[in-house]
């Protein structure tokens, strides 16, 4: 009788433990999930006025510094503009990539509409973590119906995939289209989605690159201003 008991109650412990565990976890999916769509329904109004008024924004930000130091602003302006128009080509780029590669291993495994799961990779992909939940449902739906063959083929394709871009397509194409090293970019990723989450990964390598920008101009100026051999080539004192 005891033996019972103490089964029962370790069965019921163990039951109330996966409930717990299953509720915090869909309540962690919800709450990220929620946040994406908080994040991504802002674009559309953030698209809006920078197409409406993109061309007189640089001019209303300059008017905030001094006279002296516009011409100077106005340039680092134009580098901030040039390294996120280089990011979102970059981007466009890895996200082409991965439509090409799940759609090229969707058909080397006999998967269904191949071609339109592919395209669905490439435009959810735009979109960490969420992105590829949305493009890779379908996929798995359409694979448990058909077998649990498929299923293994899928998975393990999906997670070529992921590998080959996460380790070298990212960070080989952004690296060259905002010239920074493809290590670095990994570094910022893992900082920025720890400190950040979901937001912190859309948002690091363009931050990045942005404060990049800063730090550049700035210390050329303070060069300027403080060091008198600033403009002298650096092999000259070697």
């Amino acid at each position: 009788t005891k033996l019972s008991g103490d089964l029962g109650n370790s069965i019921k412990d163990t039951a109330t433990s996966m409930i717990q565990g299953f509720a915090t976890g869909i309540t962690s999916v919800l709450s990220t999930v929620t946040g994406v769509v908080l994040h991504l329904a802002t674009v559309p109004f953030i698209l809006f006025y920078l197409l409406k008024d993109g061309e007189k924004l640089p001019d209303y930000i300059l008017k905030l510094f001094p006279p002296r130091v516009r011409k100077e602003m106005r340039t680092v302006l134009s580098d901030m503009d040039e390294k996120v128009s280089s990011y979102i080509q970059g981007q466009l780029i890895v996200s082409f990539c991965i439509g090409v590669m799940v759609t090229i291993g969707f058909l080397i495994i006999g998967m269904k509409y191949a071609v339109l799961l592919g395209a669905l990779a490439m435009v959810t992909s735009v979109v960490p973590y969420l992105g590829p939940i949305i493009a890779i449902t379908p996929a798995v739906i359409i694979a448990i119906v058909t077998s649990p063959v498929m299923l293994i083929k899928l998975a393990a394709v999906w997670t070529v995939v992921q590998l080959v871009e996460g380790k070298f397509i990212s960070p080989q194409v952004m690296g060259r289209s905002l010239e920074i090293h493809p290590i670095t970019i990994i570094f910022v990723l893992l900082v920025a989605g720890s400190l950040f989450s979901v937001p912190g990964v859309i948002l690091g390598i363009p931050g990045y690159a942005v404060l990049k920008v800063l730090v550049t101009h700035g210390f050329g100026a303070f060069k300027r201003r403080y060091n008198r051999f600033a403009g002298d080539p650096l092999d000259k004192y070697e």
